[in-house]
């Protein structure tokens, strides 16, 4: 089920109601939120379930037999679960891109072969538990944390429903010791969770949602657009899936709260970021600190002078990109991003501290137009689209007046305007510091908003198909 939908505004409270009646009883609190969760996934197929069960199985024994040993013994445990997961998501997501790959390499050197294309269902959320469940066995193997024995918190830890279909991508040592202890209700922290849920509806329902039908008729066919309307289309993507993707994490963000568990934040204003290095420190938090963790630190970081530090930086955004989507127009996006890291390498630059001021905005839009054309790749179904809005970037005009500019005036810059002045928060509305009857005039005037301007349409989340 979807965050938006009726059928979750019917089941978060009765989750919240029977949570809370439970609240004595760790384990049956726990038994109820692992059901909750697998309804939860289920209501797309059930059939899924039965891959979230082998990865949980497998991850929790592996846990168990590693022990935080360096051995031969536990080493071939830790490959064995490995492999076991990364096959599972090879096979749903990038079996028909590893085969169409292999086979346009072979007609290079003259062969035609004729495979068949296999129609494989995506399981929705797979990508993101499967990077949950090997931190957790890297953890245990590193001695980073304790394998657990309790096996119901665990497989919580692995389906916990408000992040289990896109994140924010948990790690075992943030979110199992909160399913181990006893929790008791907490007023303020559910009010929080409401007003973060609020504002992740208004994102998702209202801008990206609206910003959506833009960005499908600047991009039906590039090829007869003009060069300015194809930087509005990149502009207007960047925000719908800003909103689109920070609006599911506060959404789950906001629903964990109400439980009274915390989850990693996953967004950090990314917008109001002065460079590139400081965006992608600002965006997907989740996912770019997994691969730094697992991936980047491993290779060697920066410790092994600037051109290795480059290496690891390109593999690390080449893999992102990869993780995102199996084709070669992510692939393009991730080492693209990657690539306006690199100066960041051999210039000498402080890393970026505190809050953007007025005096940054230049720098914030410089560094924002960027980051929405090396987006083009990702929003293109395939490279020849792709090559249609690069052509028409370098030969089209800009003299146009660019098509998309009332849902500017409409959709961003409120958005814009709303964040910038609750930047020095988790999110805008997190502490609303005024008397109660002006709060409530905002919720009411927000709930009118998605009321009456919320898109009709029932649009997917984007990052569902990840």
């Amino acid at each position: 089920m979807q965050f938006d939908s009726y059928i979750y505004a019917l089941f978060l409270p009765l989750v919240f109601v029977l949570y809370w009646l439970l609240r004595n009883k760790l384990l049956w609190q726990n038994i109820f939120l692992l059901a909750a969760s697998y309804v939860f996934y289920g209501w797309w197929d059930w059939r899924f379930l039965g891959l979230i069960l082998i990865t949980s199985c497998t991850t929790f024994l592996t846990g168990l037999v590693i022990k935080n040993e360096h051995s031969r013994r536990s080493k071939a445990w830790l490959v064995l679960n490995l492999i076991i997961n990364l096959g599972i998501l090879a096979t749903f997501k990038y079996c028909n891109f590893f085969k169409d790959s292999l086979a346009d390499i072979l007609k290079l050197f003259g062969a035609n072969p004729d495979w068949p294309t296999l129609n494989i269902v995506l399981p929705v959320g797979i990508s993101f538990y499967t990077l949950q469940a090997i931190s957790y066995s890297l953890d245990v193997y590193n001695g980073k944390t304790q394998p657990t024995r309790n096996v119901v918190a665990f497989f919580v830890y692995i389906a916990f429903f408000p992040q289990l279909v896109a994140g924010p991508i948990e790690r075992a040592r943030n979110l199992l010791p909160q399913l181990l202890r006893k929790k008791t209700f907490d007023y303020y922290n559910a009010v929080i969770g409401m007003r973060q849920i609020l504002w992740g509806l208004v994102k998702k329902l209202v801008i990206a949602d609206n910003l959506a039908g833009y960005v499908d008729n600047l991009l039906y066919h590039p090829s007869v657009m003009s060069a300015s309307s194809i930087v509005m289309a990149a502009i207007l993507f960047a925000f719908q899936i800003y909103a689109d993707f920070s609006g599911y994490s506060d959404i789950a963000i906001g629903s964990a709260r109400l439980l009274n568990i915390r989850l990693l934040p996953n967004f950090n204003y990314p917008f109001f970021a002065r460079d590139m290095k400081e965006l992608w420190q600002r965006w997907h938090i989740s996912l770019m600190s997994w691969l730094r963790e697992y991936i980047y630190i491993p290779l060697g970081g920066s410790r092994r002078g600037k051109w290795r530090t480059c290496f690891n930086i390109m593999i690390v955004f080449a893999i992102s990109g990869l993780w995102h989507g199996a084709d070669w127009t992510f692939v393009i996006w991730g080492t693209a991003g990657g690539a306006m890291v690199l100066p960041h390498v051999f210039l000498k630059r402080k890393n970026r501290t505190g809050h953007a001021r007025l005096s940054d905005i230049p720098k914030c839009l410089l560094t924002f137009v960027v980051f929405a054309l090396i987006f083009l790749s990702f929003r293109s179904p395939n490279i020849a689209h792709l090559q249609e809005c690069l052509n028409t970037l370098v030969h089209g005009s800009y003299l146009c007046v660019p098509m998309g500019l009332t849902a500017v005036l409409y959709y961003i810059l409120p958005l814009v305007v709303v964040e910038w002045l609750g930047r020095k928060q988790e999110f805008p509305l997190m502490t609303l510091k005024m008397p109660t009857l002006a709060r409530w005039a905002i919720y009411w005037a927000l709930l009118f908003i998605i009321a009456f301007y919320g898109a009709k349409a029932d649009i997917q989340y984007i990052y569902f198909q990840f």
